[in-house]
């Protein structure tokens, strides 16, 4: 694994919104808070668990994460040190312990906590992968609009060619900061693409990646609207063109839409056989763009589906065959994605089924982001106010 591929299994994005004041929603936002507090205490029992060191590791990142979007900064860092701790345990022959370190002190720059970072900064011990991390935290700190912080780091890169690239970066920065055009000048029309602009144009539409997936969207609209017997007649033409698509990615969407649609329909028989049908061809399409080191969403997608329907084993034999780093982060994103789809209930159940402390760790704590995330919307919307 390489040290970019070890930063995104540690460091997710991650959105921290401050709550608003007291307000009407505040009984509802003390249940959630309650809710969160006891799915996060449980996976921090969970993470203490895991027996393999590096997954530890990852997950307590997680939970810090997930412990700093809801306020609790203190126990965040408490996690983030108990990461850092973990990796000071790792054998000697561990080749990416100072990629994790510089992985954790990106998070907290990013969370805005500097003294942490600069104090993990200070863990690391290769002199090469130090420059590459003060030069990495430095940046991330710039992008905040702290250039003065991420100047002074600039002495911490031993490399004069690195270091004067470094400070031009941040120059070229600060430039664009004095040069950002005003909301009149960035605020042009552009023209929308009407070529699905409902069924009728889709008799238009010759490339058959487009067509298939025009049709399978206005299906689904239909059988949202209760138009079920046109939606099923429409998703069957949907389902015929599909079979014209040559890219693996496109064609396995375009069936988990048509099922996503028959289900809306109520016919759930085609759902199944549907979404069956998906599983080989984005399986091929994951292993493909796998080769060529990419990653691609249609497995994650396929997963959701199947949590959503309760199809937990199904599920899981999807995620089994995702490569381990991929895996840890499709967990969190699965379960997040499910509770924000309103299936808050099955994302828990899939979650308490998971079999190993670390997956059924990461499933909670993406159900637990998720419901962090509904709660500051509401915060944050006019109503409460």
């Amino acid at each position: 694994m390489s040290r970019i591929g070890v930063a995104a299994v540690v460091l997710t994005a991650v959105v921290i919104q401050v709550p608003s004041s007291p307000c009407c929603f505040a009984q509802d936002e003390a249940q959630s808070d309650t809710e969160v507090r006891g799915i996060l205490t449980e996976a921090a029992t969970l993470t203490s668990q895991v027996e393999n060191l590096r997954d530890r590791m990852i997950v307590w990142v997680q939970v810090g994460l997930a412990n700093w979007k809801s306020g609790d900064s203190t126990s965040a860092k408490r996690n983030f040190n108990d990461a850092l701790e973990l990796i000071d345990k790792f054998p000697p022959e561990e080749q990416f312990a100072d990629s994790y370190r510089q992985s954790i002190a990106e998070v907290q720059a990013e969370l805005g906590d500097i003294e942490a970072a600069d104090h993990t900064l200070g863990r690391v011990k290769s002199d090469s992968q130090r420059d590459e991390a003060f030069r990495t935290v430095g940046l991330r700190q710039a992008r905040r609009g702290d250039f003065k912080g991420a100047i002074d780091k600039a002495a911490a890169i031993q490399n004069a060619e690195n270091r004067e690239e470094y400070l031009q970066s941040i120059s070229k920065m600060q430039q664009e900061v004095d040069s950002v055009p005003s909301p009149q000048d960035t605020d042009k029309s552009s023209d929308s693409d009407d070529s699905c602009r409902d069924v009728a144009a889709a008799d238009t539409i010759n490339v058959p990646e487009d067509k298939a997936t025009c049709l399978a969207y206005w299906g689904g609209q239909l059988a949202s609207e209760g138009q079920t017997n046109t939606a099923l007649e429409i998703l069957k033409r949907a389902h015929r063109e599909s079979g014209l698509v040559l890219d693996l990615s496109v064609r396995a969407y375009t069936l988990e839409q048509i099922a996503v649609g028959q289900a809306r329909a109520g016919s759930t028989n085609e759902a199944t056989r549907s979404l069956a049908e998906a599983e080989p061809i984005a399986l091929a399409a994951y292993r493909k763009i796998k080769l060529q080191h990419g990653w691609t969403s249609i497995i994650q997608d396929l997963v959701e589906l199947k949590v959503e329907w309760g199809d937990f084993d199904g599920a899981d034999s999807i995620l089994r065959q995702v490569e381990e780093g991929g895996r840890i982060n499709a967990t969190i994103n699965v379960a997040r994605a499910v509770v924000a789809k309103g299936h808050k209930k099955e994302a828990l159940a899939w979650a308490t089924s998971q079999i190993s402390p670390r997956d059924r760790a990461l499933a909670l704590i993406g159900v637990a982001d998720a419901l962090l995330t509904s709660t500051q919307s509401a915060d944050s919307s006019p109503r409460s106010r």
